[in-house]
């Protein structure tokens, strides 16, 4: 992937995110009474969904370059 491709990955899988949130907004399925904590919990959870598996090689290097490189 090349320097535009990731910046468009990320554009087009949070922007589908927040839609979704929106949305639930939107339609009254998000309660009143949550705030920042109970929304940041459900950001995560939407994210975590997402997340694909990768080998234990690769998720070696992933943790590795995000310490090394202060991500």
């Amino acid at each position: 992937m090349n320097r535009e491709e990731k910046k468009k990955f990320v554009r087009d899988l949070l922007d589908s995110h927040q839609e979704d949130i929106l949305a639930q907004i939107d339609s009254g399925n998000i309660p009143e009474e949550w705030d920042g904590i109970e929304l940041r919990e459900l950001i995560a959870e939407k994210a975590d969904l997402d997340r694909c598996s990768v080998s234990r090689s690769r998720r070696r290097a992933y943790k590795n370059t995000v310490i090394v490189n202060n991500l």
